[in-house]
């Protein structure tokens, strides 16, 4: 039951990035949807500052200042709406950015590489063999979410609207399962004779994980 659970929400979460990726690019698709790409690129960014206000203690201050935000944004949304493809490009980029420093800050000395944390709270124990190849991982899902934010940059500095979002919204996030695909078949060659796990498992210790970076301890590499 815990792992249909894990998996209905995972599969509700892709769904909602395929769903905004999708008007995303309908939005620079079509002629005269310039509305349609500023509601996509200003939603996602206010609702989650909403969310973060609300929760803080600083609410009382922080939901007016939301509003006037809100407000300044919608009386000045007929130029925006102009210039929407950047506000869609900032967001592709800064988070692939983003995921990029989540990653890659765990590869400093006296940290633990992220994928080895998750790694430890799948197996406990890992061997040499597993700790290595798990910040290599960790290196590799570095390196792959900067390569995409640099391409997107590229794209979006180079190419049409239209291309540059046929790779950040309809091919960005197949690459990212095609990435856990390889990840997976090199784990089976590299990892012959260890304890393997499963996509669920790795979900399920991103969940236990608490969202959080791992502690920075001295940890086998």
């Amino acid at each position: 039951m815990g792992r249909l659970t894990s998996f209905a929400r995972g599969a509700g979460g892709v769904g909602a990035v395929v769903a905004y990726q999708a008007g995303a690019h309908y939005a620079a698709a079509t002629p005269g949807a310039h509305g349609l790409g500023l509601a996509m690129a200003l939603v996602p960014p206010l609702a989650i500052a909403l969310v973060a206000a609300i929760r803080s203690g600083r609410r009382a201050w922080l939901v007016p200042v939301w509003t006037l935000v809100c407000a300044t944004l919608w009386m000045a949304r007929e130029p925006l709406a102009r210039q929407f493809g950047w506000g869609l490009y900032l967001e592709h980029a800064s988070f692939n950015v983003m995921m990029a420093y989540v990653f890659g800050r765990t590869l400093m000395a006296g940290r633990e590489p992220l994928c080895t944390h998750f790694a430890r709270i799948v197996h406990g124990t890992l061997t040499p063999r597993i700790a290595r190849y798990s910040r290599q991982v960790t290196l590799a899902w570095t390196l792959f979410f900067l390569a995409t934010a640099a391409i997107s940059t590229l794209l979006f500095a180079t190419a049409s609207i239209v291309t540059w979002s046929t790779f950040a919204n309809t091919l960005s996030l197949p690459l990212v399962g095609v990435m856990f695909v390889v990840e997976y078949l090199c784990r089976r060659v590299v990892l012959r004779g260890e304890p393997s796990s499963s996509l669920f498992d790795a979900v399920r210790a991103y969940r236990q994980s608490g969202h959080s970076t791992p502690a920075a301890t001295d940890r086998p590499r």
